[in-house]
């Protein structure tokens, strides 16, 4: 008996270890991935907490002992976890501590609600909890899954900021800590419809907003539009593109400036630009993973208002 439980405990942190220490690089919809990576802590520490409850010696007793001890030793191997992580490439997070110590609370409380209890109403307010727990914990990527959705459903189109789930795919960019860059949408202005997306940027380099691009494909479209209002003097502004490769530096990718005059500015790139624009290279327009307009470097705070966000088919 005992080594069957043994053999089941060194199963499962193998299994965790492996798991938790593989290095993982999502780099389309990241957000989205890290909060489902996030939550996925929950069943998998409630199932080394289970593990270690059963396979404790029987001579541990009385009960709360026994699931105490299994909770401790589930919460040191999370945070013995977190703690090494970024030694494998990974990021250490309090949350998943928390995540994890919830899991194992969660799956020593059901073992307590249905084998130890023939009470119906414990056993029922347990999975009632167990299912609150995972919609709030889900929550915050059901709100990044609700942005993917709309892209894929409103595809050629960007951006026209009508809907509060396109927040989920533009996001501030740049500035500096003490005056980073703001975003929202606003009726003040609108090149087409009632909103128009008002970005406040930043003081310092490379204000303004991206667009997480899903790794769509542009080919058979002719250019990426886009309608940029500026309520004060001139200044340049800068739209950048990038497929899924490294694109980190200049040269491996699209970036162009444009001067902004006062009022309705229309930006217009044509694909086989984009597709010219690195170095060495042509821009793989079968996977766009993400379009950037921001000011430069050291400058100061601008505002302006953007719009209309597209691309236009080739039959336009």
């Amino acid at each position: 008996m005992m080594l069957r439980k043994s053999i089941a405990v060194a199963a499962t942190l193998a299994v965790l270890t492996l798991g938790f220490f593989w290095p993982v690089r999502v780099r389309v919809d990241a957000s989205f991935w890290g909060h489902v990576f996030d939550v996925g802590h929950i069943p998998l520490l409630g199932w080394l907490a289970a593990v270690l409850f059963y396979a404790l010696p029987a001579r541990v007793q009385p009960r709360a002992r026994r699931h105490g001890l299994a909770f401790a030793l589930a919460v040191g191997f999370a945070v013995a976890v977190e703690v090494l992580q970024p030694h494998f490439g990974r990021s250490k997070s309090l949350h998943d501590v928390f995540n994890g110590a919830l899991g194992a609370a969660l799956a020593l409380t059901g073992i307590a609600a249905w084998r130890r209890t023939n009470n119906w109403l414990w056993r029922g307010g347990h999975a009632a909890a167990l299912l609150v727990v995972l919609g709030v914990a889900l929550w915050p990527a059901y709100e990044e899954w609700q942005g993917i959705r709309w892209r894929q459903s409103h595809f050629p189109s960007l951006g026209d900021f009508e809907a509060e789930e396109e927040l989920r795919l533009w996001h501030p960019q740049g500035g500096s800590r003490g005056h980073p860059t703001h975003i929202a949408f606003t009726r003040a202005c609108a090149a087409q419809g009632e909103q128009s997306l008002r970005v406040v940027g930043g003081i310092g380099d490379w204000a303004g907003v991206n667009y997480a691009g899903g790794d769509k494909d542009w080919r058979g479209f002719r250019a990426l539009s886009l309608d940029v209002f500026n309520p004060r003097v001139p200044f340049t502004i800068y739209v950048r593109v990038d497929d899924n490769g490294d694109c980190r530096l200049l040269g491996d990718r699209f970036e162009q400036g444009f001067e902004l005059a006062n009022g309705w500015n229309h930006i217009r790139l044509l694909t086989p630009a984009i597709e010219a624009g690195p170095k060495g290279r042509r821009l793989n327009l079968r996977s766009i993973r993400r379009v950037a307009v921001f000011t430069g470097a050291g400058q100061p705070q601008r505002h302006w208002f953007l719009d209309n966000v597209h691309l236009e088919a080739r039959d336009d």
